[in-house]
């Protein structure tokens, strides 16, 4: 039996890992202590541990716990609670553990020194039996049962990385309690063994917190024995075994995004931290060069990277980037459009570029100090478009690195099929005679891009509106729908094809709590879901929306979940600055897919946007519609249809030569792919020359990976997808994947 609890504990670690979110905000630790106890647990709590917490530039709160409502607290602002009582009584003792059982949940780490201090509750019943108190211990990786007893030690040995010194007196007699280990991520400190052969385990600590027993925090000299310095920084920043960034400055949205985007592990400090030697990459925001800070001076010695994200201190003006191979590979002789002025900062002597424009200007280079490097990177740079062209720059310049990443590309048709008007317009009549607005979607356009599906063998998603009338009350018909049969007639290719319809709406109004009624929103959505049924049949399934003009709120999306169930995926704009413009999960339902790339032309920006995109989650989501050629915003250089398509062809053809690892799915999914991307996160742990990536069992497979090693290496767990030289698109085949150098 403990066997197989083993097992389940060790499976339930590892998925509650994998599930934490990331810190958003500067988290502080929490001293708790019982006011009754005379000073007792206080004066431990600031003699002992507030001043390592100073050191390691933690703030903290001291805090009576008899004197709150403690099961009311807000805990978000902490990372770290540190308790320290000697009596088991406490008010509302139940309530307390699930407190803090919820903290643990929420990512947050508990060290308990002495005592739980929650066993017997001060009103005399309701007491907490072994059930609520190893709700908590064994989140610690513990298991405890009642069996304190008094003992002369025999003998007790302090695991020497945390010994506070190198000898210790026990001859007193002290406290002994049964604490079993059930983890194999918790780690025995003090192991006591007494003269009738039995051993306890008197400190523990685990990788979300432990306990300290008082009997052993000090010897018979009181002279501490715990390097409590050390304790505390591995529960602050974890081992040297994570993959992870530390970020120093004020908050920057798009970089925390950037960084949430990766999947990959960061703390945000408001300072330098004494501990960097775990971090596999600093970033200074607003950063200084030349940098002046002993610690990261230390740190990029000794093979540290630092990124010193700042503005210039001269103005230029960028016609282009362009983006060395080695940061990421790009189209042959491509420059990525900017037209921007940004500041920028001159290199050192002897700095290698990563990024320059055709003026010769180095825009992010870097700087090789000791066994490290410094990395310049202009914050004009950090804007949403751009967040992948950082994380890009770090990950390419490390000796080996790893992101997670989405792998899936969608092409998006809006407003097909679509009302057409008998309108005879000069942009089409002049290219192809006397033809109406009705026979250029379904005669020229939807010939045409069914071609094109065929020759690169893309699955399109359509998204059908069935008008574009401003009805936001009763009565909502379909008039527009009957002016010609085409739109059924594609609507019943479109069912028995290759393609995925999606819907887009009733008309083109976007479902804003601004722009509709609840009432009107409600029966306008129930009519349109009756008119879908008698036109597709009961047996369409509708899983994908794309909100007209590319807005929509949460209004709108609970009334669309409310009327049409069965939607997963609800497409907006990546550029847009209204709602729901970044890739994200509502309701743990609905992916938000912000489409980033749209139109056919210019080519350069067609491919600029997707990938950008591809650097920052490793897929691209793009959109066109019908009416793109006769529409002045979407066709402001009046090409004509011809022009249009090849501009397009081209960009297709472009995106396929250089990224063919790229999987084209339906946007219902590529919905699945981008909800299992955020919702399974893998658990990537380094050792000096190598990575494990760990899916825990049930977790969908295969996942994908840009991968960078210098040197040979070996792949166990996963296969080689497509190769660039220096960087490598892996798929994780199993459960566990090593990349061993």
């Amino acid at each position: 039996m403990l066997r197989i609890f083993k097992k389940c504990f060790f499976a339930f670690i590892i998925i509650f890992l994998t599930l934490m979110e990331f810190s958003s905000i500067e988290a502080k630790a929490l001293l708790l202590y019982k006011g009754s106890e005379q000073g007792y647990g206080y004066n431990i709590l600031l003699k002992y541990f507030a001043p390592v917490l100073k050191e390691l530039t933690e703030s903290y709160d001291v805090i009576d716990v008899e004197g709150v409502d403690f099961s009311n607290m807000d805990l978000q602002q902490y990372n770290l609670i540190i308790t320290c009582y000697y009596s088991p009584q406490m008010r509302e003792a139940k309530k307390y553990l699930e407190k803090l059982t919820h903290f643990l949940i929420n990512g947050g780490k508990i060290l308990i020194v002495n005592n739980l201090g929650a066993s017997i509750d001060t009103s005399g019943s309701n007491h907490p039996g072994l059930a609520e108190i190893n709700s908590v211990y064994n989140l610690l990786g513990i298991s405890y049962n009642f069996s304190w007893k008094k003992v002369k030690p025999l003998s007790v040995n302090i695991d020497s990385e945390y010994a506070a010194t190198k000898s210790f007196k026990f001859e007193s007699l002290r406290d002994v309690e049964r604490f079993k280990m059930i983890s194999p991520y918790a780690k025995s400190l003090i192991k006591i063994t007494t003269e009738d052969g039995n051993t306890y385990d008197m400190a523990i600590l685990s990788n979300l917190g432990g306990l300290i027993s008082y009997s052993y925090l000090f010897d018979d000299e009181g002279k501490i024995t715990l390097n409590l310095y050390l304790m505390i920084s591995k529960l602050l920043f974890g081992e040297n075994d994570t993959f992870s960034f530390l970020i120093v400055g004020q908050d920057n949205p798009d970089l925390r995004k950037a960084l949430d985007y990766t999947l990959l592990s960061y703390d945000w400090k408001s300072a330098v931290v004494p501990v960097l030697s775990v971090y596999d990459a600093v970033i200074l925001v607003n950063g200084v060069f030349p940098v002046s800070d002993s610690r990261l001076l230390e740190y990029i010695t000794n093979g540290g990277t630092l990124v010193v994200i700042s503005r210039g201190d001269v103005q230029k003006y960028v016609p282009d980037l362009i983006v060395d191979n080695n940061v990421f590979p790009m189209p042959k002789d491509y420059k990525l459009p900017f037209s921007k002025s940004i500041s920028i900062k001159i290199p050192p002597n002897g700095a290698i570029n990563l990024i320059t424009s055709s003026s010769q200007d180095s825009l992010v280079w870097k700087v090789k100090i000791g066994l490290g490097q410094v990395i310049f990177y202009p914050l004009d740079l950090l804007k949403k478009e751009y967040r992948g062209l950082l994380i890009q720059v770090i990950l390419s310049q490390l000796p080996i690195s790893i992101q997670p990443i989405v792998n899936s590309w969608s092409m998006f048709i809006d407003d097909f099929p679509l009302p057409a008007y008998n309108r005879k317009l000069d942009i089409i009549t002049r290219e192809f005679g006397d033809i109406t607005d009705n026979e250029f979607y379904y005669n020229v356009w939807w010939p045409a891009m069914k071609q094109l599906s065929k020759e690169f063998g893309i699955k399109y998603t359509t998204f059908f509106v069935a008008n574009y009338n401003a009805s936001v009350t009763w009565p909502f018909s379909f008039q527009e729908y009957t002016n010609t049969p085409q739109q059924l007639l594609a609507l019943k290719e479109l069912l028995n094809s290759n393609f995925e319809i999606g819907i887009h709406g009733y008309n083109h109004i976007p479902l804003t709590a601004d722009r509709w009624s609840a009432e009107q929103l409600d029966l306008v959505l129930s009519i349109f879901k009756i008119f879908l049924r008698n036109t597709l049949g009961e047996s369409y399934i509708p899983y994908s929306y794309v909100a007209p003009d590319n807005i929509i709120d949460l209004f709108g999306v609970e009334k669309l979940l409310k009327a049409f169930p069965s939607i997963k995926v609800i497409g907006t704009t990546y550029r847009g600055a209204n709602t729901l413009s970044e890739f994200e999960i509502l309701f743990d339902k609905i992916v938000v897919i912000p489409r980033t790339t749209y139109g056919y032309y210019p080519e350069d920006k067609l491919i600029a946007n997707s990938v950008l995109a591809l650097m920052s989650l490793g897929t691209y989501q793009y959109f066109l519609h019908p009416d793109d050629l006769f529409s002045k915003d979407r066709n402001p250089e009046a090409k004509t249809w011809k022009e249009m398509y090849e501009s397009l062809r081209n960009f297709l053809s472009t995106m396929r030569q250089y990224y063919p690892f790229l999987r084209n799915h339906w946007a219902s999914e590529s919905g699945d792919v981008i909800y299992t991307f955020f919702k399974e996160r893998p658990i990537i742990k380094k050792e000096r020359d190598s990575i494990s990536v760990l899916l825990p069992i049930g977790y969908h497979l295969p996942r994908y990976y840009y991968v960078r090693v210098s040197g040979p290496f070996t792949l166990y767990g996963g296969k080689i997808v497509y190769s660039y030289g220096n960087l490598i698109i892996v798929e994780q085949t199993e459960n566990k994947m090593e990349i061993r150098k």
